[in-house]
């Protein structure tokens, strides 16, 4: 029998490759029959390679490619938070939602619009933000056609249709479509004016209020119509002017079904079938719908 020794160097190597070789093939056939760690509240899915998919989440059913976004996810459900800011001590469940978080206190705005440089903290801000000089509006309402750049915005709306109130004062009971609308009516209780003008002092009671008062003093018109060019302070603005192009009519009346271009106009309306005169004159005690109205009246007295 040939022995190592009188085979030739070159024998030898080729031989100890093919052991090598086979050896390691054998290592992985090993590897393969081994189970992969798991959680114990995880399951492998059925018709899937242990590597592909190793793990189910046993309480909402969903399904990992990796082990750590397995165990993340479950924190969902244990309301583990294991991350905290330093600086207010705030717990949150990922690292990611803990950097947005510390933007707070850093004031730091990585995210710049292209087009104005605007900063924002969070890219899906900036998304939103870029609608207004894209003209997209990718919510579109269902029942008048009417679209919005927020889905937020598209529900609020939808209010108007189903006169849905779900924000109510508890002071005097009168409820409201919109939480901001709810906190707005509050602060007349409170008569609190905590947003106060840097340049003139004026106080308001919403801090959406102050930006667009402070743009009197800027001169700053952000909205601009795609139609005839002209510049508005807000977007609300610009909405009830893009009207006048389109002939959009989207608040009905009730009781007629006529269509008015602004939500005002359609309560000034209302006040036809309801009889309601909430404007009266101090003088002679005369009430109006309107308060235009009431304002002629009294240059009577004068």
């Amino acid at each position: 029998m040939e022995t190592r020794e009188d085979k030739s160097p070159q024998q030898n190597l080729v031989e100890e490759a093919v052991l090598s070789g086979s050896m390691a093939q054998e290592s992985n056939r090993e590897k393969k029959r081994r189970r992969p760690c798991r959680r114990k509240d995880s399951k492998p899915i059925p018709g899937c390679s242990e590597e592909e998919r190793p793990t189910l989440c046993q309480e909402g059913g969903q399904s990992f490619s990796q082990s750590n976004t397995t165990v993340q996810h479950q924190i969902i459900h244990t309301g583990d938070r294991p991350y905290e800011c330093p600086k207010c001590q705030k717990r949150f469940q990922t690292s990611s939602n803990l950097l947005k978080h510390q933007r707070i206190h850093t004031e730091e705005r990585p995210f710049r619009c292209p087009d104005c440089r605007k900063g924002f903290k969070q890219n899906s801000h900036l998304i939103t933000h870029r609608r207004i000089h894209t003209g997209e509006r990718p919510y579109e309402c269902g029942e008048c056609g009417m679209s919005f750049r927020q889905s937020s915005n598209l529900i609020c709306h939808q209010r108007i249709h189903t006169r849905e109130r779900p924000y109510d004062c508890e002071q005097c009971g009168k409820s409201f479509s919109q939480r901001s609308h709810l906190i707005c009516h509050q602060n007349i209780h409170a008569e609190e004016r905590p947003y106060k003008c840097g340049e003139c002092g004026k106080g308001f009671n919403q801090r959406s209020k102050l930006i667009i008062h402070e743009m009197i003093h800027t001169g700053e018109r952000l909205y601009e119509c795609p139609e005839c060019g002209k510049r508005f302070q807000t977007s609300s603005d610009l909405l009830v002017h893009q009207r006048i192009h389109t002939e959009e009519r989207p608040f009905h009346c009730p009781d007629c079904r006529k269509g008015f271009k602004q939500n005002s106009h359609l309560i000034t309306h209302r006040r036809i079938h309801t009889g309601e005169r909430p404007y009266e004159c101090p003088q002679c005690g005369k009430s109006f719908t309107q308060k235009s109205h009431l304002s002629q009246h009294q240059r009577r007295h004068q």
